[in-house]
């Protein structure tokens, strides 16, 4: 039997969808600059969220449609996140669009521009990255020549948190962006080209949108920015959100270098002047028994014992006074980290026969100082068990970032054991190295992990994510941006 004219008309359906998928594919590879790889795999990502959303409008409804919109929003987004985004391509694309859809490409324009302003992965970004994603698709799409963002400190003075356009703002600028956090009113320049209108959340002023364009484009211009400042608030809020945290963040640390510098000054003016007395008293013992046991003949086996006695006092003299002086942190973020760990591993090699090999590379400006302190710890603890326990003959550190986080490994081969045993028992006996260790990492959001068995290797690893704390001079409440940000538009 042949195929029914349903099954036909649906394959025929397919084939057309397919064409016209391909045919909108290498529009974009050609008007917005892409390689065919990167269009692909955004094209890709978008068609299969167009197929849900046409599924979910009915079964009679064609997916082909939602998925070219849905597609090229996504590599709008995407383009306005990378900054390669700029209104001759916007022009281009949506003249083109218009004429194989047979609709004016001002309604092209909108329609696009409010798929690509509302594109979810833009919520995956940082969020001023979002923010200057926004705003560029704005200027790009808008009659807009120039666009900033501003909002209030609590001292009453204002901060750009964003400008797009030539030079620096204006004072007009500023002194529109004022009164609009002020009155919580749009508002329009005497000469119509500069509009501000708030970004409101819960009718309270988180910033002002502030614009310029044309007298004759205002009407057009207000439409685009009212729909940016329906979705910046978001990305506002994220942002007071990360500013705070690290705010938090900044007085814990804070904190804890307060206790660490006064466990530091305690070890020192306690436990290592009494441990200084009484090796000053053993060596007074020793003096008057070597006297007394000169004819003896165990003399000088006692005498020895004595020795061997006054070497691990030193040897605990070393390390206390090791320990006091890394509980001063300040001192100790000071340095590169990548030094710190190089001492470290040298200290380490100097000392024990165990062959040592390190691999440092990368940047890490952007640990804080619990970041720091905490791989650094990892790193000393691993160490220690490695000399303690494990009975190596060579260990490898590795410390090295990557674009979204921080790694730490250390690697011996040792003689292994039951990891989540090992654990157990340490814990309840009061043996939390670790223990931790995990901690230390857990609680900075990262992740610890041990990996070993008997006969071993055993490896030890910690990643943290990078952060970089807000200016210690911003107000979290009221900054949304670490700094103003000013660049041309794309032309």
């Amino acid at each position: 039997m042949g195929r029914t004219t349903a099954a036909l008309e649906t394959e025929r359906s397919r084939g057309t969808s397919k064409s016209s998928e391909s045919t909108i594919l290498a529009g974009v590879v050609s008007i917005l600059g892409l390689t065919a790889d990167e269009a692909e795999a955004m094209y890709a990502h978008a068609r299969a969220r167009g197929s849900i959303l046409a599924a979910a409008a009915g079964s009679s409804v064609p997916p082909t449609g939602f998925a070219e919109t849905a597609a090229i929003a996504h590599i709008v987004a995407r383009l306005a996140a990378e900054r390669r985004l700029g209104r001759r391509r916007v022009d281009r694309l949506t003249s083109r669009l218009g004429k194989a859809a047979g609709l004016p490409a001002d309604l092209v324009r909108l329609v696009l521009y409010l798929e690509a302003l509302r594109e979810p992965q833009l919520l995956e970004l940082p969020p001023e990255q979002a923010i200057e994603a926004q705003l560029m698709m704005l200027t790009s799409f808008g009659p807009v020549s120039e666009v900033s963002l501003w909002s209030a400190q609590l001292n009453g003075r204002l901060r750009c948190i964003l400008h797009l356009g030539n030079g620096a703002p204006s004072r007009r600028v500023r002194s529109a962006a004022g009164d609009v956090l002020r009155d919580s009113v749009p508002t329009t320049s005497n000469g119509a080209l500069i509009h501000a209108l708030p970004v409101l959340r819960n009718g309270q002023p988180l910033a002002a949108l502030v614009l310029r364009a044309r007298p004759d484009e205002r009407e057009r211009a207000l439409v685009f920015a009212d729909e940016a400042a329906l979705t910046l608030p978001t990305a506002l809020e994220r942002q007071a959100l990360l500013a705070r945290s690290a705010e938090d963040e900044r007085s814990l640390v804070e904190s804890g270098e307060r206790r660490l510098a006064r466990l530091g000054l305690d070890l020192h003016d306690g436990a290592i002047q009494e441990l200084a007395a009484f090796a000053g008293d053993l060596a007074l013992v020793r003096r008057q028994l070597s006297g007394a046991l000169a004819t003896h003949e165990h003399g000088d086996i006692l005498i020895g014992r004595i020795d061997d006695l006054e070497a691990r006092l030193v040897e605990l003299d070393r390390e206390l006074r090791e320990l006091a002086r890394s509980a001063e942190s300040s001192a100790l973020i000071a340095k590169p980290f990548g030094e710190l760990i190089s001492e470290q591993v040298d200290v380490f090699s100097a000392r024990h026969e165990v062959e040592t090999e390190l691999a440092v590379r990368g940047r890490f400006d952007s640990l804080t100082a619990s970041q720091k302190i905490a791989l650094l710890r990892v790193v000393q603890e691993a160490l220690t068990n490695v000399r303690e326990h494990s009975g190596a003959s060579r260990v490898s550190v590795t410390v090295f970032p990557s674009r979204t986080h921080v790694f730490a490994e250390i690697t011996d081969n040792g003689c292994g054991f039951e990891v989540e045993r090992t654990l157990v028992q340490a814990a309840k006996g009061g043996h939390l190295g670790l223990v931790g260790m995990s901690e230390r990492i857990r609680l900075l959001g990262g992740r610890f992990d041990i990996q070993s068995r008997r006969g071993g290797p055993t490896t030890i690893s910690a990643t943290v994510p990078k952060w970089r704390p807000a200016p210690q001079d911003a107000n979290p409440a009221a900054i949304f941006a670490a700094g103003q940000v000013q660049f041309e538009i794309a032309n």
